[in-house]
């Protein structure tokens, strides 16, 4: 499958989307989310760390 031309007119496109009944939909945006400190969430997990232990530097 190629692509051979591409619709440029907004006129024909409305007419497309309307025959096809997409031309209406009521778009929203996402809903609001609430956003905690995330700084507070952040969690590291030492054992995992490929850096030395702090012990190790002194």
């Amino acid at each position: 499958m190629k692509i051979i031309s591409f619709i440029e007119d907004l006129d024909i496109i409305e007419k497309i989307l309307r025959h096809l009944g997409l031309w209406d939909i009521h778009n929203h945006d996402p809903p609001q989310t609430v956003i905690s400190d995330p700084i507070s969430e952040l969690v590291y997990d030492f054992s995992v760390s490929q850096i030395p232990a702090v012990e190790y530097w002194n």
